[in-house]
């Protein structure tokens, strides 16, 4: 496959777009709160497409992926599914024309970074919304996507221990993410310095702990945009339902969900 332009790629694979700006609410509060407008891309999380896009999922959070909240929960409950249908077919075309794939990430991010600055907007970069892939390793034509776009800050979370204690790319910022299974490692991140995302089973609106572990919480649903989160700080993020009303209630109440 040849990428010519966004219009002729759209034709090529029915796709509508690889990824997209303020699609969400929480990103949208980065637009309001943190004066970004942050591109996100959606795969298919785990093995969905056939290919293992999450190396350190545990039961629990493929159970309760963001994969299966939002606009795909209720397209779950309407009987639909053309967004998951969407995103494996995304993930498949990632792995069998990863050329083709990048090209069309660099055609949406030059056009949307271009609008975020006629608007008057940061423009910042989350490549990995569902998925867990080391962009640090992708390269088109010998450069990575944070060599092809050194002014925009680039964020995401991981599972991987080793790609928080890699040298990255200066705009490139990781935020751990805690599964319950891996508490010591998320504490000795924490001790270097490095940030730690935790699920706590709190309703909207209501405050978090001030603490957990001995460690400072901070509101991470107040926004998305994680670069100014500080050093060594745990993100308390509340419990989002998902669309399986009892997968839902195991999992909010696994390990993978901090009591309060």
């Amino acid at each position: 496959m040849n990428f010519k332009n966004r219009a002729y790629a759209k034709r090529q694979t029915g796709l509508s777009y690889i990824g997209s700006i303020n699609s969400s609410a929480k990103l949208i509060k980065n637009k309001k709160v943190s004066n970004n407008y942050t591109y996100v891309i959606y795969l298919a999380p785990a093995e969905l497409s056939g290919y293992n896009v999450c190396p350190f999922s545990t039961p629990e959070c493929r159970g309760g992926c963001l994969h299966t909240s939002g606009r795909v929960k209720v397209e779950t409950f309407a009987n639909m599914n053309t967004i998951q249908k969407a995103r494996i077919k995304k993930t498949q075309l990632f792995f069998e024309h990863r050329e083709f794939f990048m090209q069309w990430i660099i055609a949406e991010m030059t056009a949307y970074k271009k609008k975020a600055e006629n608007d008057g907007y940061a423009f910042s970069a989350r490549l990995n919304g569902t998925s867990d892939i080391r962009w640090e390793d992708i390269q088109i034509d010998g450069k990575t996507l944070f060599e092809i776009f050194p002014d925009v800050q680039f964020y995401d979370y991981t599972k991987h221990p080793n790609r928080m204690l890699a040298l990255l790319p200066d705009n490139y910022h990781l935020t751990f993410s805690y599964t319950g299974r891996n508490e010591p490692v998320s504490k000795r991140i924490l001790k270097n310095g490095k940030n730690v995302a935790v699920i706590f089973n709190v309703k909207k609106g209501q405050p978090l702990p001030a603490t957990w572990n001995g460690f400072e919480v901070i509101d991470g649903d107040l926004t998305d945009y994680r670069p100014l989160d500080g050093e060594g700080v745990v993100v308390g993020l509340r419990w989002k339902d998902i669309a399986d009303r009892q997968k839902n209630k195991t999992i909010k109440e696994s390990r993978f969900v901090v009591q309060v």
